[in-house]
């Protein structure tokens, strides 16, 4: 006789450019009759040709392209670059990834044109273009919509020439450096030594107001100013001069304007370059004031500078003017964040790190990428949403490591471990919550293997969630890579998300004829090894189970292990094993002792 006692063993858890690829219309020989190729076997689009010219694996049809649904013209935008095109096949500018109108251009309301001032420079363009522009030049721009031709823009960046508008005044002879337009002047030419009526203004095209030909009381470069980026020299008067350089001569340029680069090459903030004033915001370097903390000397005569616009991150490596990259409190993803952890964004802002959170709760996880530059590796970060939800939901590995369209983990299974697979489609913290037992299991179905047994506990469950039961998962559990954190102080969401997943193991003894025993399944029950395995998959549906926060510091309150109804603790050694946040060695370790993918 053979009498076989069960030792229960149970864990419960708790809480455009656009480009548009370059249309070749070669004219085809037409013949008879003519099909309209979506794409030709030559790579060409929209195109009247014989049948046999047309790529099989696209649109054709017996007619003249312009009457096709996929082939006729329009106006395509492209809403990064502020670019229009008109007279586009829908075809071209969406396999282009622009934004297709069946409009004239003249009817699209991104396509209207403005005049766009950038600097001394225009252009007759959509705003959107003209924002880009000026952001490509690192400068503000005058957008003004009132000008509706390309003539009158070039007239009106005329009317932005600079010189010395000189006047008399108080019988003294007064110089302000402006613009053509806003000095009023007469546009004519004036010899500089005429005399100037009390009521008349004379504008000096490309002279500085301290142009001796112009005997005015301006003393030339008496001090700094910032503009536009750059460092300026100022006159007595307080008029904007050339751009400045300790080598004054050169700069004064005799009182005429000169460029910045005639005056020194661009300034990407090279220490070595502190006399030069020509900062360039696109190699690296903007005005900026100088003060003694900054590690260099005075620049000549100068109380600014051109400033690096590079940042140092936190671990003390250079980042490059609009970079950015990820932060994180601790270690991350794998099932490793712990709880309150959350991630950041960090962005180099002209020499200054700005801080970014993404949502809480690890509702969003950051990202990193990075682009290849002439000036190195330009990283790239932003933050997305987490993609955890439909984790328990997957039965396959290659599902569940599916990053197209979900953020898990695969882990080894554990005997015993119950999953349950229903989950929320509409509210999360619905109070509509509970799940029947599984029918496949000891208690309800003798059949079944004795080493399974049934749970109970709260489901994730909304409006239009799945009815799915519980599932003993034998060939691996799917859980977030970045499990959500959890509002368990205030609410009952965590409940439901820790109830997800309980295990309850039996252990199986066989007594001799002659006496004594021996285990003949769920040995591996009895180790402690089993609760840290079942404990890792708790901590991996969110804030569950025993583990850490992110300052470091354990509690063993969101787990309850006991072996037959005596309460267990994980020993101190385990404890810094849950700790070193699961390393991918002790899980490996882990899975080696219990052979966890076997369920008997």
């Amino acid at each position: 006789m053979i009498n076989k006692k069960y030792l229960l063993l149970t864990i419960a858890l708790s809480l455009f450019t656009i480009y548009l690829s370059t249309l070749t219309l070669a004219e085809a020989t037409m013949s008879e009759p003519s099909t309209c190729c979506e794409k030709t076997t030559n790579g060409a689009y929209c195109i009247n040709t014989n049948i046999s010219n047309c790529n099989t694996n696209f649109k054709t049809s017996s007619t003249s392209c312009e009457t096709t649904s996929y082939c006729r013209l329009g106006t395509c935008y492209d809403s990064d670059e502020g670019i229009c095109m008109e007279n586009t096949p829908q075809r071209v500018c969406d396999a282009n990834n622009g934004t297709w109108d069946p409009r004239e251009l003249n009817q699209v309301p991104q396509c209207q044109l403005g005049c766009c001032i950038i600097s001394d420079q225009a252009a007759f363009v959509p705003l959107v273009r003209c924002k880009k522009l000026s952001t490509l030049f690192g400068v503000e721009n005058n957008y003004d919509t009132s000008i509706t031709s390309e003539v009158q823009c070039i007239a009106a960046a005329q009317s932005q020439d600079m010189g010395a508008c000189v006047f008399e005044k108080d019988f003294e002879r007064i110089c302000e450096f402006t613009t053509r337009k806003d000095c009023g002047a007469e546009e004519r030419v004036v010899s500089v030594n005429e005399t100037i009526g009390s009521n008349q203004k004379v504008f000096y095209k490309d002279l500085l107001c301290s142009a001796e030909e112009l005997n005015t009381a301006c003393a030339r470069q008496t001090s700094t100013t910032c503009d536009k980026g750059k460092v300026y020299w100022v006159d007595s008067c307080g008029n904007k001069e050339n751009v400045y350089s300790s080598d004054k001569v050169k700069s004064w340029n005799n009182g005429r304007v000169a460029k910045p680069e005639e005056v020194c090459a661009p300034n990407n903030g090279d220490p070595s370059k502190k006399n030069c004033g020509n900062c360039d915001y696109l190699l690296g370097s903007r005005c900026a004031a100088w003060n003694g903390f900054l590690g260099i000397g005075k620049p000549e005569g100068s109380d600014n500078y051109c400033q690096r616009t590079e940042c140092v991150d936190r671990n003390g490596d250079p980042r490059m003017n609009g970079e950015s990259w990820c932060v994180y409190d601790g270690e991350m993803g794998a099932g490793k964040d712990k709880v309150g952890s959350r991630y950041y964004k960090e962005v180099c802002v002209d020499g200054t790190v700005r801080v970014e959170p993404c949502a809480d709760y690890r509702e969003e996880v950051c990202l990193m990428g990075s682009i290849e530059t002439s000036e190195g590796t330009f990283g790239t970060a932003g933050c997305r949403p987490n993609r955890y939800v439909s984790c328990v939901l997957q039965t396959e590995k290659e599902e569940c490591l599916n990053i197209d369209q979900r953020d898990c983990q695969w882990l080894p299974s554990v005997k015993g471990m119950w999953v349950t697979e229903r989950i929320a489609s509409g509210n999360i913290g619905s109070s509509n919550t509970g799940f029947s037992n599984p029918t496949t299991n000891t208690f309800n179905n003798p059949t079944a293997s004795p080493s399974l047994s049934p749970i109970t506990g709260n489901a994730i469950a909304g409006e239009g969630g799945d009815t799915k039961t519980t599932t003993n998962r034998g060939g691996g559990i799917c859980v977030p890579n970045s499990p959500p954190g959890l509002n368990f102080w205030s609410d009952t969401r965590s409940q439901q998300v820790c109830g997800q997943a309980n295990a309850k193991c039996a252990v199986i003894y066989e007594e001799g004829l002659l006496g004594g025993k021996k285990i003949i399944d769920g040995e591996e029950c009895l180790e402690e090894s089993w609760a840290l395995a079942a404990n890792r998959i708790c901590t991996s549906f969110g804030d569950c189970g025993g583990y850490i926060n992110y300052n470091g510091v354990y509690t063993d309150k969101g787990y309850k292990w006991s072996i037959d109804k005596e309460k267990k603790k994980f020993t101190p050694s385990n404890v810094n094993v849950i700790s070193s946040g699961f390393n991918a060695r002790v899980i490996q370790e882990l899975n080696d002792q219990n052979n966890f993918n076997e369920v008997k």
